[in-house]
């Protein structure tokens, strides 16, 4: 009887060390394994042309870096890029350079407007944090903290961008991040904007 006794602490104790030496070796593979791929959606391009009539919007609002409320009536006469995202959104945070870069590249001609309105409880103390983190520039820090603006466009997920042409109609809405770096860009909201 001892001898069984035996062989099984033995077993065990196999079994213990084997389970060790796995642990180990996956530890290994996964620090040496290349990072895996961000789950989420991928960026799509802006549409070439517009797939419906223009569209009348809402009055919408939302609060600026000083705390004043703004409207988008504020921008009509501009084209406008209304990007409405969240710091805890992944697919936001991997739009926002590329949207930033964006609103570099329009600045000289001032005809596009890019407006990324956070949907954050955070207001805009969070958003610029982030910036602030994220090396973010060339955005103005704009935030609807009580998410009026996802409600009155029937929208329910971030990020959502609406392209509004000059007389402030929607001429375009994309559900999901958008693809902003290409140099094209400016010219694709530009056609939407003008009917292309």
């Amino acid at each position: 009887m001892p001898q069984i006794l035996s062989k099984t602490v033995g077993r065990r104790a196999l079994l213990a060390d084997g389970g060790t030496l796995l642990a180990a070796w996956a530890g290994c593979n996964s620090i040496l394994a290349p990072p895996a791929r961000a789950e989420g959606p991928v960026p799509v391009d802006l549409p070439p042309h517009r797939t419906a009539a223009p569209r009348a919007l809402p009055d919408l609002s939302f609060v600026d870096d000083a705390g004043a409320t703004r409207h988008l009536a504020d921008w009509r006469g501009r084209i406008v890029v209304l990007n409405l995202w969240a710091t805890w959104c992944q697919p936001c945070v991997a739009e926002m350079p590329a949207l930033a870069a964006l609103a570099r590249q329009v600045a000289p001609a001032g005809d596009i407007a890019v407006l990324p309105v956070s949907i954050d409880h955070g207001g805009v103390d969070l958003v610029r944090r982030f910036y602030r983190t994220h090396g973010i520039a060339g955005l103005p820090v704009l935030c609807d903290p009580h998410m009026q603006i996802p409600t009155a466009l029937r929208e329910d997920g971030v990020p959502v961008t609406l392209v509004i042409d000059r007389a402030g109609r929607e001429v375009a809405r994309v559900v999901g991040p958008v693809r902003w770096d290409p140099a094209s860009t400016p010219e694709r909201v530009r056609g939407l904007a003008a009917g292309g």
